[in-house]
């Protein structure tokens, strides 16, 4: 892994019809037309990232 931090945004998916989060360590969750499930997908990420 590059680096311990991850930091996740939440941005439109290709097409701009669903959203999707993206880490700055290069991660990218599923798309979901959610943006608060993109957002929990994203936490699950880190919390798996940091090994919790």
């Amino acid at each position: 892994m590059f680096g311990s931090r991850h930091s996740i945004v939440v941005m439109p998916a290709r097409g701009g019809r669903k959203v999707q989060y993206v880490c700055t360590c290069g991660a990218r969750g599923w798309e979901t037309s959610s943006s608060s499930r993109a957002k929990q997908m994203g936490k699950e990420h880190v919390a798996k990232a940091n090994g919790r």
